[in-house]
């Protein structure tokens, strides 16, 4: 496929208020836009600078600009395929698959060999690190069915304790985002029991998976920060119960279909999560969400404004993408 435009830009979004996680404080997120052209057809697709990450908004930039030539002389999608996973190959891969939906007519379930999708998702909603009389408030507040609880090794108990007698009827998710160690997590595994935890996500740092084999956890591990593409499957199967797929991870939505199928032909849970983000970031997300158990598609909720074509929460709900935004 060769392009006639391809526009990049960085934007920031600032949050509504600071969003606290294991080892970082997020205020704005960063952002790289991709706008590429065909035939009088538009495609849009976003990716965003993974703070968890070494890779900046301005280096995703100029991946992108490395490719743009390229992308209007060439294949864009050959282009494409060779930048290494991550946010640049995100904007790009879904830019190329929303004007390839616009090009051709048909839907991108059609497009990705997918059932049509629902007309809406259940999503969790993320509570940042807080004291745990702020976090319990939190929850009280949220209308969501599933809540994910940011965690780090500070008054682990107390916090789930104060959420849990909040919203008795919550489903919670806990998100150590790699700060607990696997003597930690192994003392600590008796005294969540009793909490009913319904997930634990990337326990260990990114690297030191293999110091989980062997353990025996009653609650589901779900490798995070490990798992980017489906390079990391063999190695991470017998170590975790399920994963996250990010698209800012595996560096697009081909990618991510990729990794969804492999996982779920392995027997593992999936689970979609996101670097916060826009609606243009949570559209192609939903494809995958189609396929998980959890949707972690909160970001929009997050940032004090949103695109302007937007997708609409309610009531723990995520609705299906609007066309005018994407797909």
């Amino acid at each position: 496929m060769r392009l006639s435009h391809m526009d990049i830009a960085l934007d920031h979004w600032p949050l509504r208020q600071p969003f606290r996680f294991a080892g970082f404080t997020v205020a704005v997120l960063d952002t790289v836009t991709v706008t590429v052209a065909r035939d009088g057809c538009v495609g849009h697709g976003e990716g965003v600078d993974p703070v968890v990450f070494d890779v900046t908004a301005e280096q995703a930039e100029a991946q992108l600009h490395s490719v743009r030539e390229e992308c209007l002389t060439g294949d864009a999608l050959a282009a494409c395929a060779a930048l290494p996973p991550g946010p640049a190959r995100n904007a790009l891969d879904c830019a190329l698959w929303d004007l390839r939906a616009k090009h051709s007519g048909q839907t991108i379930w059609q497009l990705a060999g997918l059932p049509q999708g629902p007309d809406t998702l259940a999503v969790d909603q993320s509570i940042g690190l807080a004291s745990p009389k702020e976090m319990a408030a939190t929850a009280r507040a949220s209308d969501h069915a599933v809540l994910k609880l940011k965690m780090d090794q500070d008054l682990v108990v107390e916090r789930l304790a104060a959420v849990r007698a909040a919203r008795p009827d919550a489903e919670i998710i806990i998100d150590a985002n790699q700060s607990w160690p696997r003597p930690f997590l192994e003392a600590l595994l008796p005294q969540l029991a009793p909490l009913g935890i319904a997930m634990i996500e990337q326990p260990v740092r990114r690297g030191d998976d293999d110091s989980l084999a062997g353990l025996h956890s009653a609650i589901p591990l779900f490798a995070d920060e490990s798992c980017h593409t489906t390079a990391d499957l063999a190695r991470l199967a017998p170590l975790y119960q399920g994963i996250n797929i990010k698209l800012d991870k595996t560096g697009g939505l081909t990618e991510a279909l990729a990794l969804a199928r492999a996982a779920r032909a392995r027997g593992l849970g999936l689970m979609v999560g996101c670097m916060a983000g826009t609606s243009l970031s949570m559209a192609p997300a939903y494809v995958i969400a189609s396929l998980c158990r959890w949707a972690d598609l909160d970001g929009p909720l997050l940032i004090a404004r949103d695109r302007p074509v937007a997708m609409h929460y309610g009531r723990g709900q995520l609705h299906h993408f609007p066309a005018e935004l994407w797909g």
